[in-house]
């Protein structure tokens, strides 16, 4: 299993912090209303307990998107179902939704995110990836493809009050990939 100590855990909770905001202003700036978002969660845990935690994600939609590079994982976007209604007005899509324009809200809404957040993240640690186009995602019907023995995940919520939009956020990163990350941060440490 991963060990990080609480200080790299508050550095790389800051990282993202930072991070998270940046994704959360390309989607207002998108949308012209503000984001809300929560502090990160960090947590290492099995492939199992992952998908436990998909499990737990009522009623949303789902897109997965991968990255590679100096640090590899998964970003998963779930986005309540509920939201994406109001959301797809203010975007200019067809209400009601069909089946691919769903599809293509939220391909569009994670791809946004995604890569603001994955930029921000890296760039501030000084490492490379290249983010994958994402993929509608079911869950619920996929098997388990996650080869790692165990991930570190880094969750945020993203929240639009008047327009009930809650979306949420996953960054998996293997365990090799973490300990890329932590040589910056150790070194950001002591200095």
């Amino acid at each position: 299993m991963i060990t990080i100590s609480e200080e790299e855990r508050d550095a790389l909770q800051e990282i993202m912090n930072i991070s998270m905001g940046q994704a959360a202003d390309a989607l207002a700036r998108l949308i012209q209303t503000k984001v809300a978002l929560s502090v990160p969660a960090i947590e290492a845990l099995s492939p199992a307990a992952f998908q436990e935690v998909l499990d737990n994600f009522k009623s949303s939609w789902f897109a997965r998107q991968s990255f590679v590079g100096t640090i590899r994982g998964e970003v998963i976007t779930g986005i309540q179902k509920d939201g994406c209604s109001a959301l797809a007005d203010i975007m200019d899509f067809d209400l009601p939704l069909d089946q691919a324009a769903t599809e293509e809200l939220v391909l569009e809404v994670t791809n946004i995110i995604s890569a603001a957040c994955l930029q921000g993240f890296t760039s501030q640690l000084e490492l490379s990836t290249q983010l994958n186009m994402p993929a509608f995602y079911y869950p619920d019907k996929a098997t388990q493809n996650i080869e790692w023995s165990s991930v570190l995940i880094i969750e945020v919520d993203f929240k639009i009050e008047h327009m009930k939009f809650d979306a949420r956020v996953l960054i998996g990163l293997s365990e090799g990939s973490i300990e890329q990350a932590l040589i910056p941060i150790r070194a950001l440490l002591e200095e």
